[in-house]
This record gives C-alpha cells, sequence and structure tokens, in this order.
C-alpha cells in the first residue's frame, strides 16, 4: 500500500491553478475598470485581477508592518 505522501502527491499539483470567479459591477465601476483596461491594453479580467492581488497584498504589507500590541511579548521578538 502506497503512503499518505505518495498519495497526496499524486493527487495534488505541485502549484495551484487559478480560480474562476464571477462578479456583479454597478455600471460605473464597470465602465471605469474597462476604460482603464482599454488604457493600459489589457483585458478586464487581467486588470481586475492585478487590482484584487495588489489590494490583498498591501493589506498584508501593512498588517506585517504594524507594531506589536504592548503586552505581546511573543511578537516582539519575532
Amino acid at each position: 500500500m502506497a503512503s499518505s505522501s505518495a498519495v497526496d502527491a499524486i493527487v495534488r499539483p505541485a502549484f495551484r491553478s487559478p480560480r474562476r470567479v464571477t462578479i456583479t459591477l454597478p455600471y460605473a465601476t464597470y465602465h471605469d475598470l474597462q476604460e482603464r483596461a482599454d488604457d493600459e491594453g489589457r483585458s478586464l479580467s487581467n486588470l481586475a485581477a492585478f487590482l484584487l492581488e495588489s489590494s490583498l497584498q498591501e493589506k498584508n504589507d501593512v498588517a506585517s508592518n504594524a507594531p506589536a500590541p504592548a503586552g505581546d511579548l511573543i511578537n516582539i521578538f519575532h
């Protein structure tokens, strides 16, 4: 019988594939995004993915640079 890790290597790919999502936008937002995508020479989908990823990365960067709470000794030394 194959070990658990051997089975996992067969079932799970080495990378995670992109996922498709559907959202509903107000017309003005859609229009502004489409204009920006056209100006930048990219698809609306590519621009939306870029903006979402950038927003999440920015949020993570801010959170990782925040000072540790005063009473949190574990985070102070990490």
